[in-house]
């Protein structure tokens, strides 16, 4: 799963459309499937998306067998 199709579930999950999160995180839905499609999206694009869906992002260790 890409992070797109990632990203869409939880909103759905969350009972939110895309067109939705892009709103709650102040994005154009449109500028935001563009983003996609170029491979352009920033973290900090990423985070504002995260908190919209009441999430963020962490480094967290691999586990090492």
């Amino acid at each position: 799963m890409d992070l797109k199709a990632k990203l869409q579930a939880i909103a759905n999950e969350q009972g939110m459309t895309f067109k939705e999160l892009a709103a709650h995180a102040d994005m154009n839905e449109n500028g935001l499937h563009d983003k996609f499609r170029r491979n352009s999206l920033t973290v900090k694009d990423l985070c504002k998306l995260l908190e919209a869906l009441g999430l963020e992002l962490a480094f967290v260790p691999l586990r090492k067998s």
